[in-house]
């Protein structure tokens, strides 16, 4: 039955009314959505904010000759008293080289050293766990937070690694093959014979990104190939070769549909 002109005019109200109320409400979310480790920035100091690219690596050298290779998702906050504090801040997955003693604080792990010291750290403020893994000389790892079983600080040498879990309030030292460091430095992504769903972990952890995966995977083929230094998206571009699904790029995560 076609609108009269009456019925328009309400319809049309109704759908401004509509767009007007999402804009406004994603407005106020934007507006109480708080800065990267905002507790943890001090007061009257400016930062500069780096960001990772979505499925890809970005790599930094700071005035003071310090390497970071950021990984996805990620952010570095330099403050602008760098060069007197040596304190950096950061949401999510680094590797981070260094001849100087700096001071890299996280949400959950605080990282020290007094001599020229390479490490990987990983740690999103969005997640309770966190990894760090000692690449060359000597760190000491801490808690970010009060803790009120343990406040001690670990000290790690080569083949050292923290796992830890503020939910949980846990931080173990462990040890660690440094050849899997070595490849996920070098960005040497191999896989031979590996399930579908293994591999779209693995993919996860090496592009510090979450995976959505809708569908049956059963009928998917192992999956094969080496993908040197490549994007993410041109890794699931290579496998969509080989194999039947669609995937889109959504915020910081990545939705794939097997077909």
């Amino acid at each position: 039955m076609p609108l009269n002109s009456k019925s328009s005019k309400w319809l049309y109200i109704i759908i401004v009314l509509i767009l007007c109320g999402a804009a406004i409400g994603m407005w106020y979310f934007k507006q109480g959505k708080k800065p990267a480790l905002a507790s943890f920035r001090e007061a009257q100091v400016n930062y500069t904010a780096h960001e990772g690219i979505m499925g890809t690596r970005t790599t930094l050298t700071l005035p003071d000759s310090t390497e970071i290779l950021l990984n996805g998702n990620s952010t570095l906050l330099v403050p602008d008293n760098y060069a007197q504090t040596h304190v950096l801040l950061l949401d999510g997955e680094a590797w981070i080289s260094t001849k100087h003693a700096i001071k890299l604080v996280t949400n959950i792990l605080t990282i020290t050293n007094t001599a020229p010291v390479s490490f990987r750290i990983r740690c999103f403020e969005a997640q309770q766990g966190a990894t760090a893994y000692l690449g060359s000389g000597t760190i000491q790892v801490a808690k970010s937070y009060h803790s009120t079983t343990d406040n001690q600080a670990e000290t790690l040498g080569i083949g050292n690694m923290v796992l830890a879990n503020k939910e949980i309030d846990l931080m173990e030292k462990e040890t660690y093959q440094p050849a899997e460091l070595d490849h996920w430095l070098k960005g040497e992504l191999a896989f031979s014979k590996v399930p579908f769903m293994n591999a779209m972990h693995t993919l996860e952890e090496w592009y510090g990104t979450e995976i959505y995966v809708d569908g049956d995977v059963s009928g998917l083929p192992v999956v094969d190939g080496s993908f040197p230094n490549q994007s993410l998206e041109k890794v699931l571009q290579s496998m969509q070769k080989s194999m039947s699904f669609s995937y889109h790029f959504k915020g910081d995560r990545v939705k794939l549909k097997v077909k």
